[in-house]
């Protein structure tokens, strides 16, 4: 016998209010599986939280983009980590997933130079990249993949490099290009390559705001505290800084831990770092990336989905002003001096 929900189980799964449930069902019952009628109640099947949640994505999406004014410039979230292999990529997803479903519209980009894989976990083939859009094969419209839950998705590659590598010409199309996506989406995610290079540390110079991912593990600890001490070096201004703590097998374990790292930044840098949350261990994740399907569509219920979900609305409230410039107009103004100047 197939699962069958009521309402207010798919309120729980989606996080949504029961009355913009009854709202969806009402203007898009042609989207919606029929009910199941079982005794005298009518019941969903469970494919209709997806739907519900596609539906919503939508209405969402046209709603800020109709709203979003020239001025306004949507939040640039730079997640890192200083080392790989610690979820950094599933948890940039998983968070452009979560916002989008807060009613955010949100774009994740790819920028890990030659190792990009964000497309991968979410189940999508993208047309072009970055390197495309360097070319001057495509314009950004064309370059922005629908990806799961409504989400826009931009495959990444060596784009990047590349663009310390271009002309005045081509660096202005590119940037004036990623300025448009801030005009259009609320939210940027930005997957940032691992480790220390110039190209990670210009991107997280120039973003509104910082994520660093950790896990309990040493060396995930020290890498993270060198790329943030980089930053530091390299006098980047202030601006929000948020810590998730990654594969932690109990809540009191990423307590020591964010409280481990918090306080070396504090102590030593003078920097304050804001605990986003933490996700526990889950074979889900696993499971999930095999799938090439992001681990909280793959199943809502699990505890690590119930952990995105909870990070992500920490973000949301600790910072509901919208930036007045432009992040990605900012990295262009870190690219050395040579590459600012007109060619002779």
């Amino acid at each position: 016998m197939p699962t069958l929900l009521t309402i207010n189980d798919i309120a729980r799964q989606t996080g949504l209010e029961e009355s913009l449930l009854r709202f969806y069902e009402s203007e898009c019952a042609e989207e919606l599986p029929k009910k199941i009628l079982r005794g005298d109640t009518l019941f969903f099947d469970k494919a209709s939280v997806a739907v519900f949640t596609s539906i919503h994505s939508k209405y969402q999406a046209k709603k800020h983009l109709q709203k979003q004014s020239p001025e306004q410039y949507g939040r640039v979230i730079a997640v890192t980590s200083g080392k790989g292999g610690v979820g950094k990529t599933n948890i940039a997803l998983g968070l452009t997933i979560e916002f989008q479903r807060q009613g955010k519209m949100s774009v994740v980009l790819d920028a890990d130079m030659g190792l990009a894989n964000v497309h991968l976990l979410s189940g999508i083939t993208p047309q072009h990249d970055l390197m495309d859009l360097i070319k001057g094969k495509v314009e950004m419209s064309e370059l922005i993949e629908a990806g799961p839950e409504g989400i826009g998705v931009i495959a990444g590659g060596n784009g990047m490099l590349a663009l310390a590598d271009s002309g005045k010409q081509d660096r202005h199309h590119i940037i004036q290009s990623l300025v448009s996506l801030e005009k259009a989406a609320e939210i940027i995610v930005v997957d940032t390559g691992a480790g220390m290079g110039q190209g990670v540390r210009d991107f997280l110079q120039a973003a509104d705001e910082l994520i660093f991912v950790i896990t309990p593990d040493i060396t995930s600890l020290a890498d993270a505290y060198g790329l943030l001490k980089a930053l530091h070096q390299g006098k980047m201004s202030p601006r929000p800084i948020y810590l998730v703590v990654n594969m932690v097998q109990t809540l009191k374990q990423a307590a020591v831990v964010a409280t481990r790292f918090a306080g070396c930044a504090q102590d030593f840098l003078g920097i304050s770092i804001t605990n986003a949350g933490y996700i526990l261990k889950d074979t889900t994740v696993t499971q999930a990336t095999a799938r090439q399907t992001p681990f909280s569509i793959f199943n809502p219920t699990a505890r690590v989905s119930k952990n995105i979900r909870t990070i992500a609305a920490n973000l949301l409230q600790q910072n509901m002003t919208e930036p007045t410039s432009s992040a990605f107009s900012r990295y262009l103004n870190l690219l050395p001096a040579e590459y600012q100047r007109p060619p002779p």
